[in-house]
């Protein structure tokens, strides 16, 4: 019997199939589609793998090293906590998307807010349970969440890096969220780790997959069906934004 083709490899901002080879670490692949600057793994782990890498890397030893930047973590999260609700009008509801060990859902409750957390990690999900018993986390993924009600707010922290596919991914928070509402997303900059074409730093494979800049993930969220991108000034590097659906 033959073997079903694999799906082209193809760019989520343009759907151009035009890339070129980037660099090789450890053993992993990556590509890079010119018309857009977007990278990627040339290889994609399947969801049962990548669900595996992501319980291998958020092991007991990443929980502690959290637990010891409590405060800090806590503070910073408060702020952007603050920054989302500057933003999200007179609605309450907000979902955090990769809620990690809860701290900014805490951060919204405290603001007033109704918020709810999930991730894929059940690990994660505990220890948030541990550390703030008041409030609302699920371990689930994404794709299998299927919330009563629609969100006016969601925050997506350091996720979308991880993801295989991330126009299916930017497509479901969409769906999730209310007429209006808004999506306070972070996530590396790939011309951080760029020194003109050649890759200065270890890019993160396979748990890290895919790469944007501040100015094709723009692009890529108005391709979604976004209708406004706002950057946010990320002093630590990165980028941070809101988009308005």
């Amino acid at each position: 019997m033959t073997e079903p083709a694999a799906p082209p490899i193809v760019c989520p901002i343009t759907g151009s199939a035009d890339y070129r080879a980037l660099c090789e670490q450890n053993g992993q692949r990556w590509i890079q589609f010119p018309a857009s600057d977007f990278a990627r793994l040339a290889a994609m782990p399947d969801d049962a793998h990548n669900a595996t890498i992501s319980d291998t890397v958020l092991t007991g030893e990443y929980i502690e090293t959290y637990r010891a930047k409590f405060a800090s973590k806590l503070h910073r999260s408060a702020r952007r906590a603050r920054y989302l609700r500057k933003h999200m009008g007179a609605g309450k509801r907000v979902l955090d998307v990769g809620a990690n060990i809860g701290f900014f859902v805490e951060s919204c409750r405290l603001l007033g807010l109704q918020a709810r957390g999930i991730d894929i990690n059940e690990g994660l999900v505990r220890e948030a349970r541990r550390s703030f018993p008041q409030c609302d986390f699920s371990a689930t993924a994404l794709e299998d969440f299927a919330p009563d009600d629609r969100y006016d707010a969601i925050y997506c922290s350091e996720v979308i890096e991880h993801v295989v596919d991330p126009a299916a991914f930017a497509s479901r928070i969409l769906g999730l969220l209310n007429q209006g509402g808004i999506l306070y997303l972070t996530t590396p900059s790939l011309d951080e780790y760029l020194s003109g074409s050649n890759v200065t730093r270890d890019l993160g494979a396979p748990d890290h997959k895919l790469y944007f800049n501040r100015r094709n993930i723009g692009l890529f969220l108005a391709r979604i069906g976004f209708s406004r991108v706002k950057h946010k000034l990320a002093l630590g590097g990165g980028i941070q934004l809101i988009a308005w659906k």
